[in-house]
Order: structure tokens, then sequence, then C-alpha cells
């Protein structure tokens, strides 16, 4: 007794605070503390008998001794609650099957749009990425205070390389589509015309040759493996010859792996410029080949910028145009462009909706969790008496959310399999769900039904798990308004969510219909374009003037780019500038009977015609170069492109020569001569538009034998321009419909069991002579009112973006208040008619049986 007296109050006595804290982190909640304080007082007891060091020893064992038998207990424990909430899932499902199909239905539509998104998302992300040295890569870009464009001067590149140790490498990477043969094989193929350090800068792994010594020889080509294949077979074609535009002959010295389609590079096979343009063009200064240079690992692009962007105006004396040189890298090329919209904006707006989709679907889940928790309340009390911690609860609600999230993964990505051919075609892609070569997304899936689970879930957890196990018990709980206030709130984030998309889908189009329809300033209708080559250059006029002969074809004409890109560049002065005083605008070279094929219309002067010689000399412009002149009539007045004097004789009206995302820019027109490569256009009638196309194409195979005859129409290339636009518009037009699609799921299951709930409130008013009408309108009301609330949100919300995105268009079309109006109302009606249903049922039952028990 006197030894207990002595050291009963060990306050003073200091005791080891990591053995006891990981007591108390091993431990139980329930028992966590008085082991712990257990623990303490025979910690003293052994210091007062037997000294701190062996105190201090003795209370180490029992740690040691115990976390085995702490953590093999917890395992078992939960191993043993695992199972007990994998039952009571399983009891759930089975017992609500309607209710666990809307929540697992709603989630696996979600997520397999959220998946295919994501899939979209990494292909857009992973453009030009597989290159080695994409890091420091960079295409040059030349500049002028009005615009950029990727084109350059052949000569810059050599001189960055020369000037700038930072640029170690570059390369010329210039596109055409040329006539190539061997043998009797021949096909159009896309030619790129590149320098010897290519295969130095940019990785495509070769299958044949040699990339080190492929360009050795300034005649070699190197083929894709799909090109060689569609040559040579099976064959070897390694010194096998290929000929180029019926003039080059080209040894094939190498083949490469086909081009990978998230590539901005897309080539059949790969030459030296000097076998095609000559050595003296690549000694000028014409912007007219898009370049490449790979900068030393330690460049700061930004000084590099600063320092290259003079090159043009120190090397380039002809003129004093300011042409700037930048650069852009190649990581951003397919995402970033030089005017006009980023195409990165239709990634955010692509995540966006991933995010929203799955959103809604989890609200869906949170909806009929929070509507059916009176049901789940006794079963919450219960499990509180017998001894439940608030925490059991929690892992209870969450286990089961997560449990119901992989199920729906797992239907998700059977979804996916089914689907994504379909979506490849809408996107044209090439997208694969292949989890072995893609880590990304497979840890991408995980973490998807993962959070879908927990944010599913997190409402019932500690919605439910926070409930006093009285309150559960007396069910006293329905009658607060917390759990109907919170679900309300949900509605309304899930419509204002499908209203946004309705909105945003219906201005897409409305923008792309506005692109469809508006008037360019020249007829694109039944105009055939034929890419030529200089055999039909020298025939040229033969063949037009056989073509019009025929009366099925309205007109023929020709020029150095067709009419919906023109991009060339060239310096230009006029009376009252000065010789040396030039302007950089647009310049086509154009045939007699240009403007009349197209149908532009002439606001001064006349077109050329062959009555004035002279007009081989002169030019056009359209109205906005004319107020860049500042004339104020003229037609006679000088003109000058390099220093070829000539005189205005006629101003054509302003027409769309670009997109619609730019402005419309300053254009000269001057008569061609002496190109070797240009369109002819050709005008036909619609009376028999298969026996026209014959008709051209055995015309000038008697012109040209051996020609290949291809041909487009003009409005295919029209539509090219907006083909991004209408892929993003169609996709996102399905991704709304799913998204109303999984909304109305939820409102169907909580109108169900909302309508479930009022079931002897319904038969009263019945019986009391309430109509069905009217009791429709009572049990409707509620979500009218919550549908106007999502309204009145989203309307501003989807006018912010949308009118955002309609900048990025020079012109576009006006976002009006009916546009507004009519989403709100199409909201509406689709709750309505999805609430109606099982209103309706509830209205026609019996009320003797839904009070007979009472």
């Amino acid at each position: 007794m006197i030894d207990t007296l002595m050291y009963d109050d060990h306050s003073s006595i200091h005791k080891p605070k990591l053995p006891l804290w990981i007591l108390r982190f091993i431990a139980e909640e329930s028992c966590g503390f008085p082991a712990s304080g257990d623990l303490e007082e025979l910690y003293v007891d052994k210091v007062y008998h037997r000294g701190r060091f062996i105190a201090d020893l003795w209370v180490w064992k029992q740690i040691l001794r115990s976390v085995p038998c702490f953590f093999i207990q917890t395992q078992l424990w939960s191993l043993a609650m695992l199972k007990n909430y994998l039952k009571i899932t399983i009891r759930n499902i089975q017992k609500h099957k309607g209710y666990s199909f809307i929540n697992i239905a709603g989630l696996a539509v979600g997520m397999a749009c959220c998946i295919l998104i994501l899939l979209w998302v990494q292909d857009e992300l992973s453009y030009d990425r597989f290159h080695e040295n994409a890091d420091q890569i960079y295409r040059i870009v030349t500049e002028t205070p009005y615009s950029k464009w990727r084109s350059s001067a052949w000569a810059l590149m050599p001189t960055l390389k020369q000037d700038f140790p930072e640029v170690v490498k570059g390369s010329w990477y210039a596109e055409i589509s040329l006539l190539t043969r061997h043998e009797e094989d021949r096909f159009y193929e896309q030619c790129a015309f590149v320098g010897p350090e290519f295969f130095e800068m940019f990785t495509f792994p070769f299958i044949h040759g040699d990339p080190g010594s492929a360009f050795s020889d300034l005649n070699s080509v190197v083929l894709t493996k799909e090109t060689a294949q569609r040559y040579f077979g099976d064959d070897d074609p390694i010194g096998k010859i290929i000929r180029l535009d019926n003039r080059i002959d080209l040894e094939v010295t190498g083949v490469i792996e086909n081009v990978p389609s998230n590539s901005h590079m897309q080539f059949d096979l790969l030459a030296h410029p000097v076998a095609w343009v000559g050595e003296r063009r690549m000694r000028t200064w014409s912007a007219d080949c898009p370049s490449y240079i790979l900068l030393h690992r330690n460049a700061e692009p930004d000084d590099v910028r600063q320092k290259i962007a003079g090159t043009i105006i120190k090397y380039d004396t002809r003129t004093n145009v300011e042409y700037y040189v930048d650069i852009q890298p190649l990581k951003k090329i397919h995402l970033y462009a030089l005017n006009g919209t980023d195409p990165i904006v239709y990634v955010y707006i692509f995540s966006s909706i991933a995010v929203i989709v799955l959103l809604i679907a989890c609200i869906n889940f949170m909806n009929l969790s929070t509507a059916r928790s009176a049901v789940r309340a006794k079963e919450v009390g219960m499990r509180k008496v017998v001894g439940a911690a608030r925490k059991d609860i929690i892992k209870q609600f969450y286990g089961e959310s997560i449990a119901l999230s992989f199920l729906a993964l797992i239907l998700a990505v059977l979804l996916v399999y089914l689907f994504l051919p379909v979506f490849n075609t809408l996107a044209s892609k090439q997208l694969t769900l292949n989890f072995t070569t893609n880590v990304f997304l497979a840890f991408g899936l995980i973490l998807i039904g993962i959070t879908t689970g927990i944010v599913s879930g997190v409402y019932p957890a500690f919605f439910l798990s926070a409930l006093q196990p009285i309150l559960n018990l007396k069910r006293s709980m329905i009658k607060g308004s917390k759990g109907d206030s919170f679900r309300k709130m949900l509605i309304i984030i899930q419509f204002t969510a499908a209203i946004i998309l309705i909105i945003s889908t219906t201005a897409v189009y409305r923008q792309m219909h506005y692109l469809r329809t508006k008037d360019l300033g020249f007829d694109r209708e039944r105009v055939v374009t034929i890419r030529t080559n200089r055999k039909v250059r020298q025939n040229y006029e033969n063949i037009k003037n056989t073509l019009l002969k025929n009366s099925d074809i309205v007109n023929v004409t020709a020029a150095s780019s067709i009419p919906l890109g023109i991009g060339n560049n060239n310096p230009v002065y006029w009376e009252g500038r000065g010789p040396e005083q030039y302007e950089s605008i647009n310049f086509v070279c154009a045939d007699y009977d240009y403007f009349e094929t197209f149908n532009m219309e002439m606001v001064y002067g006349r077109t050329f015609s062959r009555e004035y010689p002279t007009d081989i000399q002169n030019y056009i412009i359209n109205e906005t170069a004319l107020k860049l002149t500042g004339y104020e009539d003229p037609i006679g007045k000088m003109f000058s492109m390099w220093t070829a004097e000539g005189d205005i004789i006629g101003v054509v009206k302003d027409f769309h020569a670009t997109s619609l995302h730019n402005e419309i820019r300053p254009i000269v027109f001057v008569l061609y001569q002496n190109l070797p490569y240009f369109y002819m256009y050709v005008k036909i009638r619609p009376t028999d538009i298969p026996g026209t196309i014959d008709l051209i194409k055995s015309t000038m195979e008697t012109y040209v034998p051996g020609y290949l005859f291809e041909f487009r129409f003009l409005d295919d290339y029209f539509n090219e321009q907006y083909i991004r636009e209408e892929r993003i518009g169609e996709i996102l037009k399905y991704f709304t419909l799913l998204a109303i699609f999984i909304s109305c799921l939820g409102l169907f299951g909580l109108a169900s069991f909302m309508a479930e709930k009022r079931t002897k409130e319904i038969a009263i008013r019945k019986v009391l002579g309430a109509t069905h009408t009217g009791i429709l309108r009572i049990l409707s009301r509620e979500f009218i009112i919550l549908i106007t609330i999502a309204n009145v949100i989203a309307w501003p919300v989807a006018y912010f973006f949308m009118n955002k995105w309609m900048q990025g268009f020079t012109f576009h079309t006006t976002i009006g208040l009916w546009l507004f109006v009519l989403a709100g109302i199409l909201a509406l009606s689709i709750a309505l008619l999805t609430v109606s249903y099982q209103t309706i049922k509830a209205t026609r039952a019996n009320p003797v049986d839904s009070l007979k028990y009472e």
C-alpha cells in the first residue's frame, strides 16, 4: 500500500510517446484509449521497481507482440464486414430491381460516354508526341502585322542554322499531290519533299534501308510501308525506280513504317526537294515551303524567337515588307491554330461534356438514394443500436456505391466495345480500347470507377450515418426537409447541365447552317475541280476549247489556287506609296473567264479579256485591297507586284477566299503565265452530271494519253473547311441525347418512388373527388418549378460559353432568345413526359387497394 501511494501520482514521469502512439493507431476505436491507459500504468510501475531502461524495453516488447495480433484481427474483421456489405448490396439489388437497374444503367451509360470522350481527348493530345525529339522540334512561322502562315522561304531554314548556334538541325517539308508510277501502276500520292536531316529530327522507323544514307543521292525516294506494298507487293523495293510526275525518276532507298494517325504530317513518300524545284529555287526567299528546326537541348525558345525575328528583313532586301520569323512547338501544331479558333477549345468542350454526363449519372444515384433514405433508415438505426459506429455505416454505403460503380463500369466497357466502331466513324478516328498498350487508359478507368462510386455515395454515406438511431427507428427524418431540399438541388443541377447541352448543340447546328448557307460572294455549285500537271498545262487551251463545245459545260477556267483557299503572299505597291513602300497581300494567277465561271460580281471596271493584249500585265483587285490603296477611282491607276508595273482594270466584290473563321483579306489577280501546275475548273449543268464527268475524263485522256483523271467538286473543299466543326456538332448531338436519356432515367425512377410514397395521399384525394388532371397537376408542380429554376441558371451560362465559341468565327450567326426558350420548353416537355407515366399510373390505381388496410 505504501509503495502504491509513493508512485500513485505519476504525472511527472516522462512516458514514451512513439509506442503509445502506435498502440492508439492500431487498436480499435472502442479499446484504443483504455488499452493505452493500462499500458501507461504498468509502465510507471516498471519504472519505479526496475528502472526506466527496463520499462522502455518492456513497453516496446508489448507493442511489437501486439502489432501482428491487432493486424490479423483487423483484417479478419474487415473481410467479415466486407462479405456482409457485399451480401447487403446484392440483397438490395434483388429486392429493388427497378431502382437498381436505373442506377446501374444510368452509371454505365454515363461512364461509357466518359470513356469514349477520354479516348478522343487522349488521341487529340497525343499528336506528334511519338517523336523522340518532340520537345525540341519547332515549325518556322512567317508573320506580318496582319496574319501568320506556316510557309516560309526556302532559304530561311539554312540561314537560321548558319547564323544561330541554338538551331542544331533543320528540314523542309513541302507537300504536294503528284502522279506517281512504277511500270503500269499509277496513283496520285501525297509527296513530301524534305531535307537530309529529316530522319535525324523526326522518328519514323525504317523497315528497309538506312536513315543516315537515305538521301545521300538527291534522286532518292523513301516510301511508307503501305505505298511500297501498293507498287511492289511483297518484293524488296530497295533499288527500284519510281517515276514522279511523268518526268522525274527516283530510286527507292528506304521503306518506313506507315505514318501514325496522330501525326500532323501525312505523306505517302519522301524525296529531296532539289529533284522537284531545283537548286535555284531553294536559294530564294519566296515563302512557299513549310520548314522545321531542331533547337539545342539547352536553348530557351523565347530567346530564340527574339533572335531570329528579323532574319527575313535582314536578308530579303527586295522589299521593306515587315516579314517576321516565329516558331511554333511541334506538340502544339495540331491543337493551336495560327489564325482563327484553336482546336484545343474542342478538347476543353469534350472534357467538360464527359464530366457533365458522368455528373448527371452520379446525381441519379444520389437522387434515388436520398429518395429511398426512409427505407434504409430503420436498417441504419438497427445497426447503430447493436453497436455499429458511424464510420462503419459510412463504409457500408461507400462499399455499396463503389460496388455498383464497378458493376456499371464493367457494363460501360462492354458498351464501349460495342459502339466504338460507330464512334470512330463519327469522329473519323482509329481509336482502340487496349488496356495492355494503354496503361493510362486502364488507370483512368479505375479512377473513373472509384470517383463515381465516391461521388455517388457521398450523400447517403454521410447523411444517413449522421442520423440518431431513435429518429431512424421512428422514421421522423422523413418529415424533415433536409433530404428533400438536397434532392431538389440535385435535380436542378442535373437539368441545368442538360439544358446547357441542349442550347450548345442547337447553337452549333445553327452556326453550321449559317456557314453552309451564307453567300460566299461566288457560285461554288457544280464546279468540277481538277488538279493538273505540266502536260495538261501544255494542252490546256485545246482541252478548254473542246469542252466548251458541249452544251452541258457552262464554262472552263484555271487558277493557281482554289477560291476557298487563297493564301499566297507577294509584296505590292501602288501609286502614291513610292517604289520602296511595299504591302504584302494575297494573290491569284487566274485564267480568262475566271470571274465569269464563279459568277463573281465586278464593282468597278471589267474582267480579263483576250480583246486586250495588255491585260497580261494588268491587275484586278478586291474591295478590301481597294480600301488599302485609298483610290476613289481605281480604274487605270498604277499597281505593281514585285517590279511588274501595270494598271488596275477592275475591282471584284469581296468574297470569302478562306473559311469564315477569318476576315476577308486583300487579294490581287493577275493573268497566269507559264505556271506548270494549277487547278482547272469546269462549271457543268445539272442535267447529266455522271455523263459530263465521263466527257471531261475522255477529253483529257485524248489530249494527254495516260493521264490519270481525278476530280473533286468545289463543294468538297468547302465542306473540308468546317469538317472539324461538323464532327464536333454530330458528336455533341449524340452525347446531349445520352445526357437527356440519363436525366430522364433518373427522373423516371424518382417519379416512380415519389408516386409510390404518396399512394395513400392520391387515394384520399380521389375519394374526396379530385380529378386525374388535378392530381397530375399537383404531383408535377414540383418538377415544373425545379426545371424552371434550372432554365434560369442554364441560360446565362450557355450564352457565355457559346458566344465565346462563336467569336472564333469572324462571321457568325446570332444567339436569339428563341433558342433558349426552345431549349427550356424541350427540357420541360421531356421531364413532364417522363414524370407523367408514373403519375398517371398512380392516379388510375383503385383507391380501395391503397386504403383497405388503414
